[in-house]
C-alpha cells in the first residue's frame, strides 16, 4: 500500500501543472471570500460562523469536480498505458493496490479543497465593509473544512472508485461525477435551503428526511441551525449533534460501503474477475471458391447517402449494445420524473397542479437540456474516438466515402436526442394521464424539440469538430466541456453577452395556455437558424482548408449560409437594447446627486389621471395617452418640479401646462422651472404620450408583460410620477460608498410626524384591444364598445382610489353572478374552468363576513381575472374591484386533491379583503407597519374565513404552515415587532401576522377583533388622515377589557 500510496503522490508533487492547479485553486478561494455575495438573511455578517460554514458547505461542492478529473487520471492510469497486462504480475497484493490508490486520490482531493478553503479564508480577511465583524477565529474555518470538506472527499472518492471499479470505463466514471453534482442539485429544493428562493416551505419530516440522506450535508446543516436567531447565527458554530452528527456518520458508513463493493468488483488480472475459462473448440474450416468478377465504382449521391447511414447504423449499433445510453435514459428518466413530480406537487403550503401539458413541457425543457448536455459531451467523445481507439481508423480512412463519417456522427446523435426527447414526451403524457389529466397540448410538447433537442444537436455538432481536431481522447473531453459549459450552460449568459451567439443554451422561458410559448418560441427558432448557418460555415471552411483547393459549390453554399444566417440574425435581434449595469448604477448615483436635496421640497399632487391605453398584444406592444390634474396642496408656492418618466418606455410627448404657460418636457427626468410659480390651491396639467415594446432578445418583464393573449401589465408603475423618487437610490452599500452617497434613505420610523396630505385620484381609464380578446381595467366597466375592428372598455371606479392601476387582456370566458347587488364576474381560459364555480362561491361568503363585519363594500361589482403564466412573483394581486391571478399558481390547481388546500377559498378571502383593507379605502402612511395593516389584516380575514368554512381544526392546519413558514425564516434577519414590520419581512407581516391576530381573536373574541377592525375603518378610510400601524392597535385596545391590555401590546409591540 505504502509505495503505491507515495509513488503517485511523488508523481503528482513533481508535476508543474499540480502546483499550477494548487495555485489556481488557491485564488478562486480567494476569489470567493472576496467577492461573493450568497447572503442567507439579513443582519448575518459575511464572515459569521454560520456563514462560513454555509459558504465552505457550498464550496465543497467542487470535490466532485476535483476528484473526477483527478479520478479519470489516476484510477485508470494503468490501463491507459496498457500497463493492466502486467499488473498482476508485480510482487503486489490486490488489497494493497487499491488500498493504497483510494488513499491517493483521497488525499490529493482534500489537499485541493485545503487550497481552496486556505484561499477562502485569506479572501474573508482581506474584505471590508458593514458586513464584515472584527477578528478573525481559525475555528470558524477549520471546522467546516472537517465536517464538510473532509467527509465529502471521502464520499465522492469513493463513488468515484466504486464506479471506476465495477465499470471499468473512464467516461462512465466522469458522467457519474457530473450528474452526481446536477443530482445532488436537484435534490437541495427538498432541504428548505435559504438559498433556493424558488423553493417551497416542506414538511418538517421531509426536512427530517433530507438532513439523514444529503450526502454532502448542507440539507442538515440547515435543519440544524433553522431555530437560530441572528446572534447566534453570527456568534456560535452549528454544533456536530443531532441530525448533522446522523448525516454525517451515515455518509461515513455509505463511503466505507462503497469501498467495499468497489474492492471486490475490481479486477486486479487481465481477465474479469470470477470468469471461467471456456474449452475453445477447434473450428472447422471449409473453403468455397468463386470466380473472379469487377465490381463498377458508385461515387453517386445515392452511394454517399448509403454510406451515411451505414455509419449511422455502425454508431447506433454500437450504443445500443453498451449500457451508456441506457444510463443515460434511466438518469434523465429519473431526474425529469423527480421534477415533474415536484411541479405537480407543491408541497404543505400550495396545492397540487394540474398536469398540463405546458407544466409538463417546461419542467421537461428546464431540465433535459442541462443533463443533455453532459450526455452529448460523453457520447460525442465516444463515438468520435472509437475507432481510433482501435487503430481501425487507418484503415477506415483510406476509403473513398469517409467523407460521410462525420455526416454519419451527426445522424447518429440526431437520432441519440430525439429518442431521448420522445421518452421524456412519453414520461410527460404518462404523468398527465396519472393525475387523470386527459388534454394533450401537442405545441407544447413540440416546443422540446426546438428549446432543447436542436441545441444540443447543434452542440453535438461543435464539439464532434473539437474532438476530430484534438490529438488525445481525453484533452477532447475537457475541451468539449469547457466548450458546452462556456457556450450551452446557464453560464453562458456570464461568458457570452451578446444574446445572438447563445444558441446553444435551452429555453429557461414560460408556457401559457394563453399563448403558449409567445414570441420566445419564433424568435428562438431564428436564432438556431443563425447558428446553425455559423456552424455550416465553419464546417465548410474547414474542409475547403483541409483540401487546399477552391470548390465553388462550397463556396457558394458558404455565401448562402452567410446571407441566410446574416438575416436570420437581424430578425432575432430586432428591439435588442445592451444592458448596462455599471451605466445603470452611474445614472442612480447621478439621479441621487442631483434631485435628492428635492425630497423635502413640496410638489404638486396628483389628484385625476385620464389616460386612454392601446393593447397592441399581437405586436407585443402599447401605447398610453395621458392626462394628468396636478394640484398644489401645501402651503406655499412651488417654483419648479420634478418629472419622473420611466426608462422602460419611449417618452413621444410630455406637456406641463398651467393657465396660458406650456412647456415641453424633453427628458424623462426633468426639474421643470415653472415661469411662475404654482400657488396653494392652483391646479395644473401634464399631458403625455408614451409607447412600450419588448423583444425576445431582451426578455419580458414580468409585471408588463404583454403577450399575444393573456397579457397583464401593472401599468401604474410605469406612468410618469411627480417629487424625488428615494426607490430609483442605490441600496447596496458597498456600491454607494463608491459614489461617495452616504447613507440611502430609509423608511420612515413609526414615531415620525405624520404626513396630513391624501394622494387619492379620481381614475378614467379607457382600453383598446384585438377583436378577439378583453380587456379588464382597474374599476367598474362603465362602457364597452367595438370600432375599427378593436374592442374598447372604459373603466372608472367612482370613487377616489391610490395611484395603483392595472391591465390585462386575454380572450376569455367569463362567468357572472349578481349577489346582494354586487356582480362578481370571473374572466378565466376557457380550458380552466374547474374551480370557476368555488371562486364564485367564495367570493360571496368573503363579501358576506366581510360587509357584515367591518362595513360596506365600496363598489358595485368585483371581477376576477385570470393572466398567463409569463407574469409571475405572486399568487393574486388585487386592486379596486378587480383581482388578477396568475394561471400557474393557485386558480387553476387540484384543491380535491389527497391534501385538498382550498386555496381558493385562501384566494378569496385574502385579495377580496385588500378591497377593505389597503387598495380602496384606507391607504397606510408609507412608514414602519404600513404592511401590517394591508397584509397582516387580509391574513386575519383568510384565516377567519376559513375557519368558518372548514372549522377550527382545518383553520389550524393552516396556521401551522405559517408558523412553519415564520420559524423558518425568522433566523435570517432581525426580530421586529409586528406593529413596526417592514415590507421585506414578509414572514412577519403575513405568517406571523396571522399568527398574533388568530391569538388576538382567541384572546379577546373574534366579534371584539372584528368591532376593532370596523373602528378603526371608520375613523381612517378616506378622506380621513392617513393610518398608521398604532392606530389599529390603539382601535384594538379601545374595545377590550383592560385586564388584555398588556398582552395585546405584548403580541404588536414586542418582537
Amino acid at each position: 500500500m505504502r509505495p503505491i500510496f507515495l509513488f503517485d503522490l511523488r508523481r503528482y508533487a513533481r508535476s508543474p501543472w499540480t502546483s499550477l492547479a494548487l495555485a489556481g485553486l488557491t485564488a478562486a478561494g480567494v476569489f470567493a471570500g472576496n467577492q461573493f455575495n450568497m447572503d442567507t438573511g439579513s443582519g448575518i455578517y459575511l464572515n459569521s460562523p454560520y456563514q462560513a460554514g454555509f459558504m465552505l458547505g457550498m464550496l465543497s461542492l467542487a470535490v466532485i469536480f476535483i476528484g473526477t478529473v483527478t479520478g479519470a487520471q489516476l484510477l485508470f492510469k494503468e490501463r491507459d498505458t496498457r500497463f493492466d497486462m502486467l499488473l498482476f504480475s508485480c510482487p503486489v497484493t490486490k488489497q494493497q493496490f487499491v488500498t493504497g490508490r483510494l488513499l491517493a486520490l483521497l488525499c490529493i482531493t482534500i489537499a485541493s479543497f485545503l487550497c481552496i478553503s486556505l484561499g477562502f479564508t485569506i479572501g474573508m480577511q482581506i474584505r471590508v465593509g458593514i458586513a464584515i465583524q472584527a477578528g478573525f477565529r481559525p475555528l470558524h474555518y477549520l471546522y467546516p473544512f472537517l465536517v464538510f470538506g473532509c467527509v465529502n472527499s471521502l464520499f465522492v472518492c469513493s463513488l468515484l472508485c466504486w464506479v471506476a471499479w465495477r465499470s471499468e470505463h473512464k467516461l462512465v466514471m466522469t458522467l457519474s461525477g457530473l450528474l452526481l453534482y446536477v443530482l445532488y442539485m436537484v435534490a437541495l429544493l427538498f432541504s428548505n435551503a435559504p438559498f433556493m428562493a424558488h423553493g417551497l416551505p416542506q414538511s418538517i419530516l421531509a426536512q427530517r428526511i433530507s438532513a439523514l440522506t444529503d450526502p454532502f450535508g448542507l440539507s442538515a446543516y440547515f435543519y440544524t441551525s433553522s431555530d437560530y436567531s441572528i446572534t447566534q447565527r453570527n456568534t456560535f458554530l452549528v454544533p456536530l449533534s443531532g441530525y448533522f452528527l446522523a448525516n454525517r456518520l451515515i455518509v461515513v458508513v455509505l463511503s466505507l460501503s462503497l469501498i467495499g463493493s468497489g474492492f471486490r468488483g475490481f479486477s486486479f488480472s487481465p481477465g474479469r474477475a470470477g470468469s471461467r475459462r471456456r474449452r475453445v473448440k477447434p473450428e472447422v474450416i471449409t473453403t468455397t471458391i468463386h470466380p473472379l468478377f469487377f465490381i463498377k465504382p458508385d461515387f453517386s449521391i445515392r452511394s454517399h447517402i448509403r454510406s451515411i447511414i451505414s455509419f449511422c447504423r455502425v454508431d447506433l449499433s454500437y450504443l445500443f449494445k453498451g449500457i451508456a445510453f441506457y444510463a443515460g435514459a434511466i438518469i434523465l428518466l429519473f431526474t425529469c420524473g423527480m421534477e415533474l413530480y415536484a411541479a405537480i406537487e407543491k408541497g404543505i403550503r400550495l396545492p397540487q397542479q394540474y398536469a398540463r401539458s405546458g407544466l409538463m413541457a417546461v419542467t421537461i425543457s428546464e431540465h433535459f437540456h442541462l443533463i443533455g448536455l453532459l450526455l452529448v459531451v460523453y457520447f460525442v467523445n465516444d463515438l468520435s474516438w472509437k475507432s481510433r481507439a482501435s487503430r481501425f481508423s487507418m484503415i477506415e480512412d483510406t476509403t473513398v466515402l469517409v467523407t460521410g463519417k462525420q455526416l454519419g456522427h451527426w445522424a447518429s446523435y440526431a437520432a441519440i436526442l430525439l429518442g431521448y426527447t420522445l421518452l421524456l414526451i412519453l414520461l410527460g403524457i404518462i404523468f398527465q394521464l396519472s393525475y387523470h389529466y386527459t388534454y394533450i397540448d401537442w405545441e407544447a410538447y413540440a416546443g422540446i424539440f426546438i428549446c432543447c433537442t436542436l441545441p444540443l444537436w447543434l452542440l453535438s455538432v461543435l464539439l464532434s469538430g473539437i474532438n476530430q481536431l484534438a490529438p488525445r481522447s481525453y484533452i477532447a473531453l475537457v475541451l468539449s466541456l469547457v466548450t458546452a459549459v462556456t457556450t450551452a450552460s446557464p453560464l453562458s449568459r456570464k461568458c457570452i453577452s451578446y444574446p445572438l451567439f447563445r444558441f446553444l443554451s435551452g429555453y429557461s422561458g414560460p408556457y401559457s395556455d394563453f399563448s403558449g410559448y409567445g414570441p420566445y418560441l419564433p424568435a428562438f427558432a431564428l436564432r438556431l437558424l443563425s447558428g446553425a448557418c455559423l456552424l455550416g460555415i465553419l464546417w465548410l471552411t474547414g474542409r475547403q482548408l483541409v483540401r487546399r483547393r477552391p470548390d465553388l459549390p462550397a463556396i457558394a453554399a458558404i455565401v448562402l449560409l452567410a446571407i441566410a444566417g446574416i438575416y436570420a440574425g437581424k430578425q432575432f435581434m430586432l428591439g435588442y437594447e445592451p444592458t448596462d449595469e455599471t451605466a445603470q448604477l452611474q445614472a442612480a448615483a447621478r439621479y441621487e446627486q442631483l434631485y435628492r436635496q428635492y425630497q423635502d421640497i413640496p410638489q404638486p399632487l396628483i389628484t385625476a389621471v385620464k389616460t386612454r391605453i392601446d393593447l397592441f398584444p399581437c405586436r407585443t406592444a402599447y401605447t398610453i395617452n395621458g392626462h394628468y390634474t396636478l394640484k398644489n396642496l401645501s402651503g406655499s408656492g412651488i417654483p419648479a418640479i420634478l418629472f419622473n418618466f420611466s426608462d422602460e418606455l419611449l417618452m413621444h410627448q410630455a406637456l406641463y401646462i398651467a393657465g396660458k404657460d406650456t412647456i415641453n418636457i424633453q427628458q424623462r427626468t426633468s426639474l421643470v422651472r415653472l415661469p411662475r410659480p404654482l400657488q396653494p390651491g392652483d391646479s395644473a396639467s401634464l399631458l403625455f404620450t408614451l409607447s412600450y415594446s419588448w423583444s425576445p432578445a431582451n426578455g419580458h418583464q414580468s409585471f408588463n408583460a404583454i403577450t399575444g393573449n393573456g397579457s397583464f401589465m401593472r401599468i401604474s408603475r410605469y406612468y410618469p410620477q411627480i417629487g424625488y423618487m428615494a426607490e430609483r437610490e442605490i441600496t447596496d452599500i458597498r456600491q454607494r460608498a463608491t459614489f461617495a452617497l452616504g447613507q440611502p434613505t430609509g423608511i420612515r420610523k413609526l414615531e415620525a410626524p405624520r404626513s396630513e396630505v391624501q394622494d387619492f385620484i379620481d381614475l378614467d381609464m379607457t382600453i383598446s384591444t384585438d377583436a378577439s380578446q378583453t380587456a379588464i381595467g382597474t374599476g367598474l366597466l362603465v362602457h364597452q364598445w367595438t370600432a375599427g375592428n378593436r374592442n374598447y372598455f372604459h373603466y372608472r371606479p367612482g370613487t377616489p382610489v391610490p395611484f395603483r392601476f392595472a391591465v390585462s387582456s386575454a380572450a376569455y370566458k367569463q362567468r357572472c353572478v349578481k349577489y346582494k347587488g354586487i356582480t362578481i364576474t370571473v374572466y378565466y381560459h376557457p380550458l380552466h374552468a374547474e374551480n370557476v364555480d368555488r371562486l364564485l362561491y367564495a367570493a360571496q361568503q368573503t363579501l358576506d363576513y366581510c360587509c357584515k363585519n367591518f362595513g360596506p363594500y365600496p363598489f358595485t361589482s368585483i371581477s376576477f381575472a385570470e393572466i398567463s403564466a409569463f407574469t409571475r412573483g405572486f399568487a393574486a394581486t388585487a386592486y379596486p374591484a378587480v383581482i388578477f391571478m396568475p394561471e400557474q399558481m393557485i386558480f387553476h390547481t387540484n384543491i380535491l386533491a389527497d391534501q385538498q388546500q382550498d386555496v381558493i377559498n385562501e384566494l378569496a378571502g385574502h385579495e377580496l379583503s385588500h378591497l377593505w383593507w389597503g387598495n380602496s379605502q384606507i391607504d397606510p402612511d408609507d412608514r414602519e407597519g404600513a404592511v401590517m395593516l394591508t397584509e397582516t389584516l387580509a391574513m386575519y380575514t383568510e384565516m377567519m374565513l376559513y375557519k368558518k368554512m372548514y372549522g377550527t381544526k382545518k383553520m389550524q392546519q393552516r396556521l401551522d404552515v405559517q408558523q412553519q413558514i415564520y420559524e423558518a425564516a425568522k433566523g435570517f434577519s432581525e426580530p421586529q415587532a409586528l406593529c413596526k414590520v417592514t415590507g421585506d419581512n414578509t414572514h412577519i407581516s403575513y405568517a406571523k401576522g396571522a399568527m398574533v391576530m388568530v391569538a388576538l381573536s382567541r384572546l379577546i373574541g373574534e366579534d371584539k377583533v372584528n368591532q376593532a377592525l370596523s373602528l378603526f375603518l371608520d375613523r381612517h378610510k378616506f378622506p380621513a388622515r392617513k393610518p398608521v400601524s398604532t392606530d389599529l392597535v390603539r382601535a384594538i385596545l379601545d374595545v377590550s377589557d383592560t385586564q388584555y391590555h398588556t398582552e395585546i401590546r405584548r403580541l404588536f409591540m414586542e418582537p
